[in-house]
């Protein structure tokens, strides 16, 4: 589905993909404030329905996810369900999107906040994709990779993986582009995900978990945000510690980077 932020932030349109996971899309509808009402079935929980509400704001969207029975449905809920894979890309984004450049070009524009602030995806340390041969064009520079936080061990990934984990680490859940101009932004962010990627289709995952960790199903929310805004890091940061008051911060205010080296 289209994220229309387009009058804040020109030549831009983001889809997200609801979702990449093991779900069967029921239905869309409009309800009250201008939000909208998406319905999947949880395929390994037929009865299970996932029930996500996409709020427009200025210069935002929210994507928050519940599970119910579904209608006529008797029994309790199951203890976890899996959390959603939203995919968001920028390829229809023409001041964001990679083309016409080489891939890697829109990897220079990427970032996530490190120690060092905000930091560029090709200044961090990234490790070849294990599925693909060594010298496979799409290693070098490696074109896809996973990232963890500084309070988490770096991850070991398998030979049959399509990414492998970075030994740079974020600072807190934000993920986002550049603009081709420098000018504007765009992220994602949340207060819990364990891992971030930035992938193939000029998309980044930001996977927050179910909230409040061990509650009942029931009353647990996956939840996330979508920015566009003046490319203003700090004002990125204020604004998601706003939204997202229990994620992990710390002194990162330094100022826009425009054109990466």
């Amino acid at each position: 589905m289209p994220c229309l932020l387009r009058p804040n932030v020109p030549d831009f349109t983001c889809d997200s993909w609801c979702y990449e996971s093991d779900v069967e899309f029921l239905s869309a509808k409009p309800i009250d404030g201008g939000r909208l009402e998406l319905r999947h079935r949880v395929r390994k929980h037929p009865q299970v329905i996932l029930v996500t509400t996409v709020t427009p704001e200025p210069g935002a969207v929210e994507f928050a996810a519940r599970v119910t029975l579904e209608d006529g449905a008797e029994g309790p809920l199951p203890d976890n369900v899996r959390t959603p894979n939203l995919c968001w890309q920028l390829r229809r984004a023409p001041g964001f999107a990679s083309a016409p450049d080489p891939y890697p070009e829109f990897i220079k524009r990427c970032f996530i906040f490190t120690r060092k602030g905000m930091t560029f995806l090709h200044e961090t340390e990234r490790r070849k994709i294990p599925v693909r041969e060594p010298d496979d064009p799409k290693n070098n520079p490696p074109w896809v990779q996973v990232y963890v936080g500084e309070w988490q061990e770096v991850r070991q990934a398998g030979p049959e993986s399509w990414s492998d984990y970075s030994p740079d680490r974020y600072t807190t859940t934000v993920i986002g582009a550049v603009s081709r101009d420098g000018k504007h932004l765009t992220a994602i962010a949340n207060d819990s995900a364990t891992s971030m990627c930035q992938a193939w289709h000029d998309c980044m995952h930001n996977n927050p978990r179910w909230l409040p960790a061990g509650a009942p199903m029931k009353d647990r929310v996956w939840r996330l945000k979508i920015y566009a805004m003046e490319n203003d890091p700090a004002a990125l940061l204020a604004q998601v510690a706003a939204d997202f008051p229990n994620a992990r911060h710390a002194d990162q205010t330094r100022g826009a980077r425009v054109l990466p080296k």
